[in-house]
């Protein structure tokens, strides 16, 4: 009877914790868009369209560190372990000017590989698998090349419910409207875009015991420099800031990419891309690194 009293005194605690334990809510952990015509920035819109009949298709390698890390306070130094701590995918992109003014984008990611560390009882999601994929529509009735001051779009992205939601790569529903604007220099361009991702709101923070973990809509800025290439074999450097505002209660967060892009051959670019991640926020990786190469038809950057 004592061996039965003990034994139960045991086991309770344990099934207490098990009881305890969240499940991981299934939503889009990736929160990088690629810009896919590839006019001025490779991840900040600037307005700008392909020329009809002008297509372009990019293919990159992403890599990310701890993008989904429950206790971190930004110090990447400090941070070695999360629930996923590193994400390796592969996208196709492709761009198609219709007509003067109207662009068609899409966005394919696969995700080639995904590791990371238990926590609290939750398995990490680990695996390969495909990610969300996008489509946009873009909209430029300005544009320096038909004469006006300045480059204006705006455009709407969905995103697929189709990724893989054991890797945490498909939300219900995505959308992201943005109003995009630049200008064009001798040899540079400055480019803002200002948008809104909707999606559902996933409150995480019974799993982290932290406030504020939450995951949904967010109010996105994005800014980038860039030089303009004035031959075929130029080289081209460009910096890009992108800052996300929760609009559900969740944590703001940013990064800061500077990226190299080279005219190897006509019509081909190979380029890299990479940068820390900024803020505390749940789902921002501690760094993204990108490497990739496209080719475009026709004129382009």
């Amino acid at each position: 009877m004592a061996r039965r009293l003990l034994l139960c005194l045991l086991l309770v605690p344990g099934l207490a914790v098990a009881q305890n334990t969240q499940p991981l809510p299934t939503f889009e952990l990736e929160r990088l868009q690629l810009e896919p015509s590839g006019l001025g920035s490779l991840v900040v819109g600037t307005g700008r369209t392909l020329d009809p009949g002008v297509v372009r298709v990019s293919l990159q390698a992403h890599f990310e560190h701890l993008p989904l890390n429950f206790a971190r306070t930004w110090d990447p130094v400090v941070h070695s372990m999360g629930l996923v701590q590193n994400r390796l995918t592969g996208h196709v992109t492709a761009a198609v000017g219709v007509l003067p003014w109207l662009q068609l984008g899409a966005q394919l990611p696969y995700i080639v590989d995904q590791q990371g560390d238990s926590f609290r009882g939750i398995t990490p999601p680990e695996g390969r698998g495909m990610g969300t994929p996008w489509v946009s529509v873009r909209a430029a009735p300005l544009q320096v090349k038909n004469g006006a001051p300045l480059n204006l779009g705006v455009e709407l992205a969905a995103g697929l419910p189709m990724g893989s939601e054991a890797l945490l790569a498909r939300d219900s529903f995505a959308v992201n409207p943005r109003v995009q604007a630049s200008l064009q220099g001798e040899g540079y361009q400055v480019g803002a875009e200002v948008g809104a991702l909707l999606r559902p709101r996933y409150d995480l923070s019974p799993l982290s015991q932290r406030a504020q973990d939450v995951v949904g809509s967010e109010l996105r800025v994005g800014a980038t420099v860039t030089s303009r290439g004035e031959n075929g074999t130029s080289t081209r450097p460009e910096l890009s800031v992108l800052v996300n505002l929760p609009l559900q209660g969740g944590r703001p967060s940013g990064e800061v990419l500077l990226g190299v892009r080279k005219h190897a051959l006509k019509g081909l670019d190979l380029y890299f891309l990479g940068g820390p991640g900024m803020g505390t926020a749940v789902d921002i990786p501690v760094v993204r690194l990108l490497v990739g190469a496209s080719f475009v038809t026709g004129e382009a950057d």
